[in-house]
């Protein structure tokens, strides 16, 4: 379908080039969607991102997420004693305790995704108090969801070639990953995410450079944060909090992400969720936002021309040749780490 043809489109450039994006890829790719719908307004857009698996939210009352394999389906590298520990006990806490802390406010009409945006306060000091364990909740079903019984291995052909883009190699991205995990002082979460989109959803006193899209990225966060927080959509989530490895690995962080990666990754499931937040990020950027379609009626109104740059016709339409980008936007190295 068209949503496929878009997906193969940007495999198609994601391997002939190499750690660069040029606006007229993006007004290309663009173009091939012409008959989409709008794009929804920046926070609806925010939202929509928020839950890469579909399966992990839920309204009202959090409820403690099933594991999508048996407690002892990861040994011999996490062992069931940790999974009932870490799922059972530590997870189910976050959740207690978030559920304890809404009950009839404001957040309770809330999906978790929603609740973890909001209260995050735009990166101010400190967040709102749901925030940490909703974040958690969520990090943890998205954890528990990235592994799989006999996984690991080379990642599928698609998902390569944007880590060969992005990282040079596979053994790039997995040096680069391991470093994040073991330069994350104290407790904390490593990210292989996809930044997609030109500018930051979320206001932070650091925010992500505009120029820091359309690639992968790996991150690492302290405590509860994520990704979502600063616009990147989550790809792959390793926890580092000393609960999730101590009764196996003592305090042998790098085996314990070493055996996660080689053994355990669902490079399938990354690959799945890649490919959703590509296309999400198509849809949101190639198309006009009804925030910048009503300044163009308040410009016409006023008896100014719109710039039609930014007009929904010109953003779907290729460009001639004389409006081709003078210059291609160059990515900051790989692997350059997020702001905390």
């Amino acid at each position: 379908g068209q949503s496929q043809r878009r997906w193969d489109c940007h495999i198609t450039r994601c391997a002939g080039k190499a750690n660069v994006v040029t606006e007229d890829d993006t007004a290309k790719v663009a173009a091939a969607d012409a008959t989409a719908d709008q794009a929804a307004d920046d926070t609806a857009d925010v939202l929509e991102s928020l839950n890469p698996d579909d399966d992990v939210d839920s309204v009202a009352w959090i409820k403690q997420q099933p594991l999508p394999y048996p407690a002892d389906a990861l040994e011999p590298y996490i062992s069931k004693e940790t999974v009932e520990q870490h799922w059972g006990v530590h997870q189910r806490m976050h959740v207690d305790r978030l559920n304890g802390m809404i009950g009839g406010s404001e957040w309770e009409r809330m999906s978790i995704g929603q609740m973890m945006l909001a209260s995050f306060n735009e990166g101010r000091e400190p967040p709102h108090a749901p925030f940490f364990h909703a974040a958690q909740v969520w990090n943890h079903d998205f954890y528990w969801r990235s592994m799989k019984p006999g996984g690991g291995g080379k990642p599928p052909e698609r998902l390569l070639k944007f880590i060969n883009r992005d990282f040079g190699s596979y053994d790039g991205m997995i040096k680069q990953f391991m470093d994040a995990a073991l330069t994350q002082f104290g407790s904390g979460w490593v990210w292989l995410s996809y930044k997609g989109s030109k500018l930051p959803h979320v206001k932070s006193k650091s925010p992500i450079p505009s120029d820091n899209y359309g690639r992968l990225v790996i991150s690492k966060s302290p405590n509860a944060i994520n990704p979502l927080v600063w616009g990147h959509s989550p790809l792959l989530a390793i926890d580092v909090w000393e609960h999730a490895y101590y009764l196996d690995y003592e305090n042998r962080r790098a085996e314990y992400v070493s055996a996660v990666l080689e053994k355990l990754v669902s490079w399938e499931m990354v690959e799945s969720r890649l490919r959703k937040a590509v296309l999400r990020a198509i849809e949101r950027d190639g198309h006009t936002s009804p925030k910048q379609r009503r300044k163009q009626l308040v410009s016409q109104a006023k008896g100014r021309v719109g710039d039609a740059s930014t007009s929904g016709e010109a953003r779907r339409r290729p460009r001639s040749k004389d409006q081709q980008a003078p210059s291609s936007v160059t990515m900051v190295p790989a692997g350059e780490a997020v702001p905390n």
